[in-house]
């Protein structure tokens, strides 16, 4: 989070300060499972000793801004979710800690989804979406902070005990980070830094499938071209079909193995789908996501990031523009 977000104390109460955008967090299913890849851990692994915490969340509304994280979470309405912010240079974002007490009573792992200009060191601030007299009820305490495994995301939004977790759906799977931004858009909508959102209302394999090509979207093209093993590995490089073969595994789309681009040819169902659609023949393919293509062509629009290889694109079929036939296939459902 921009070092816009302040804190200061009132009679022992944290007010912070976070910039207002429109992405909402959205997890996935409890539990880690087929499809996730190994999260992010501690870039300085915290130890028990000398933590601190303190308390943040809504009301947003008393002149303290929004509630958008630094890792895109929105938490502007209050939804229960296990999340800190956290000084990076100690604990890195996106990964999981326990923190103990907490104000929850919970053994369940926080996501590391946030940072602030007063959390420095060994102090984390737990997002409480209580209200503002469970935050000041809580004031400043001394905890224990300790790595955690990567929980598949079931502690964020929607699969936290209280309130009830809303239900799980599907066979997709969780990725590590386990979260990806909404918009209210009816296609997903890319984000200066390259990441997409995913529409609000996408079945979940669908918001696994942007999860997934967020992850690696600023990875380059393999040279030589190659694929590295199975897709439960993160890659160092991926070229069109690997990078494909990553989004539909990671949504519960694919089995571990990656496919080349002609395999795609026969891959799911004739035709465009509703939410998913796959581009292919011998020589190249791409995928669109919600109206949007995650392809390592530059027909789409400029790499963002620059470099090769997979990155969003606005433009979901400008790469039929280089002359060639691409057989249309989609996965059953979508």
């Amino acid at each position: 989070m921009p070092a816009s977000r302040l804190m200061r104390w009132a009679a022992g109460a944290s007010v912070i300060t976070l910039p207002v955008s429109l992405a909402v967090l959205v997890s996935a299913l409890s539990g880690s499972s087929a499809g996730c890849i190994g999260g992010g851990v501690a870039s300085s692994s915290p130890s028990g000793g000398g933590w601190m915490a303190t308390a943040y969340g809504p009301p947003w509304s008393d002149g303290n801004g929004g509630g958008i994280s630094a890792t895109g979470l929105n938490l502007t309405a209050g939804p229960p979710a296990f999340e800190v912010a956290v000084d990076p240079s100690v604990i890195a974002l996106r990964s999981y800690v326990h923190v103990e007490p907490n104000p929850f009573g919970t053994h369940d792992a926080f996501y590391a989804g946030d940072t602030g200009s007063a959390i420095t060191g060994q102090h984390v601030d737990i997002y409480d979406w209580q209200g503002r007299q469970a935050q000041d009820a809580w004031g400043k305490r001394p905890v224990t902070v300790t790595p955690a495994p990567a929980p598949g995301a079931g502690n964020l939004l929607g699969a936290v005990p209280a309130p009830p977790p809303a239900p799980a759906g599907g066979a997709a799977t969780a990725c590590s980070d386990g979260a990806v931004g909404l918009t209210a858009a009816q296609t997903a909508q890319i984000q200066p830094d390259g990441t997409a959102l995913a529409p609000a209302d996408a079945p979940q394999a669908v918001k696994l499938a942007i999860a997934a090509g967020n992850q690696i979207h600023t990875l380059p093209y393999p040279d030589p071209d190659a694929h590295y093993g199975p897709l439960s590995q993160l890659w160092p490089a991926y070229d069109c079909s690997g990078s494909a073969s990553f989004v539909l595994y990671a949504a519960g789309l694919l089995s571990s193995s990656a496919e080349d681009s002609g395999d795609f040819e026969t891959y799911g169902l004739p035709g465009p789908g509703r939410w998913l659609t796959v581009y292919a023949n011998s020589a190249h393919m791409w995928i669109v996501v919600a109206g949007i293509a995650f392809d390592t062509a530059d027909y789409g629009g400029p790499p963002i990031p620059g470099g090769s290889g997979p990155r969003w694109r606005a433009d979901p079929l400008a790469n039929l523009q280089d002359g060639t036939q691409y057989v249309v296939r989609h996965p059953a459902g979508l």
